[in-house]
């Protein structure tokens, strides 16, 4: 539960203004807990408080590094970088360095998230060895069940829909009783993705990859996801063959359907 540091408190009541569920209220003159069962622990208080007053139980309510100043053309550059994105297959033979995978993944925590749960958990493969393996289950998979042929018939000729040459995936899980795990879990998946490719790693979302996993128990146990969760993203990760250089932005044929109610 959040706390309030009376000792700093300036009694602005900012705190109150910004809580979307409101569960603070003036009491004598200063703004108190007065309706815990609804509180989200967004920290939207914590964020608008100009005293750091504000913090969740052992927890301080803010980081302490400043806000960055945006530049003035950061829309461009954020729209920029937002069609630049490129979904790439084919990659060096070497993984993502662990540390920053590890950043890109802690980023993904300020995705919007339903009532603040942020239910995504994530499993992490960073070695060629472990990749062959959860191929070799598809491959299986899809001769004995004949599931998505198409898989071991374009294997057969040398092209890997499933994960690429990728020596990197991330898989993105969350329990299935989470109020929007499906909506939560590509929210902070995508957060992952902007942060690689702004580093120069590729990645490409991965169905086939998520939808064999979640059916073949083999794969959920090397993933050691739980009985009670689900996959909902994968993302192949690496750094871009020399194949793979896009020098332009492609046209889209088909644009946002708008209808303004």
């Amino acid at each position: 539960m959040i706390e309030i540091n009376y000792d700093r408190c300036i009694n602005c009541f900012q705190c109150i203004s910004v809580c979307p569920f409101q569960i603070l209220s003036k009491v004598n003159g200063r703004p108190e807990v007065t309706a815990k069962d609804r509180c989200i622990k967004c920290l939207h208080c914590a964020a608008v408080c100009p005293e750091n007053a504000v913090s969740l139980e052992e927890v301080e309510g803010i980081l302490r590094d400043p806000l960055t100043e945006l530049p003035a053309n950061y829309s461009e550059l954020i729209e920029n970088h937002l069609m630049n994105r490129r979904s790439y297959r084919q990659f060096q033979p070497k993984t993502v360095p662990k540390e920053v995978l590890e950043h890109a993944l802690k980023v993904s925590a300020w995705a919007p998230s339903a009532k603040n749960q942020h239910p995504a958990k994530w499993a992490v493969v960073n070695d060629e060895q472990t990749v062959q393996t959860i191929m070799d289950h598809i491959l299986g998979y899809v001769r004995e069940t004949g599931a998505s042929p198409e898989i071991v018939k374009l294997y057969n000729q040398g092209l890997n829909i499933v994960t690429g040459t990728a020596r990197t995936l991330i898989f993105a899980y969350s329990k299935t009783t989470a109020i929007n795990p499906p909506v939560d879990t590509a929210l902070a998946l995508y957060n992952v993705e902007l942060m690689l490719q702004a580093q120069g790693i590729g990645t490409c979302w991965a169905g086939y990859l998520m939808r064999m996993c979640n059916q073949i128990p083999a794969l959920r146990e090397l993933l050691k996801l739980p009985e009670d969760c689900q996959l909902y993203g994968a993302l192949m990760a690496g750094y871009p063959s020399v194949n793979e250089t896009y020098i332009h932005i492609p046209s889209r044929h088909k644009l946002p359907d708008i209808q303004w109610v």
